[in-house]
């Protein structure tokens, strides 16, 4: 288990934070979608593997604020289970990361990641 955040102290934009997937150390984006659920997704476009805040501005969310967004191709993600709605990879899902939360203490699953971990 890696501890990623105090739900709390998560900003209403999101945080990214690193992982290890296999020996490679990987970007992951936490999402706060009220005051007791969260989401994680690997930060990378479906369209393309690249981070969705690769270019300018590196934002995360769309104008309106209500959806993730690829900075290079305008993909468009609902926060809640990841699915592109709009943009070149519609129909498709950022890939959802593994989280527990244990006293208000949100923890990275790592265990279901695969790979090497840091202990």
């Amino acid at each position: 288990m890696q501890l990623l955040s105090p739900i709390a102290e998560i900003p209403v934009w999101g945080m990214r934070f690193t992982y290890k997937e296999g020996p490679f150390e990987t970007e992951g984006i936490l999402v706060r979608l009220n005051d007791t659920d969260v989401r994680a997704y690997k930060n990378e476009c479906r369209h393309l593997p690249i981070p969705l805040d690769q270019r300018e501005p590196a934002e995360l969310w769309d104008a309106s604020g209500k959806h993730l967004c690829c900075s290079s191709h305008g993909a468009r993600y609902r926060p809640k289970d990841g699915l592109c709605v709009d943009g070149p990879c519609k129909g498709s899902h950022l890939k959802q990361l593994p989280l527990q939360v244990v006293d208000g203490e949100v923890f990275l699953d790592t265990s279901q990641i695969g790979g090497f971990f840091n202990v």
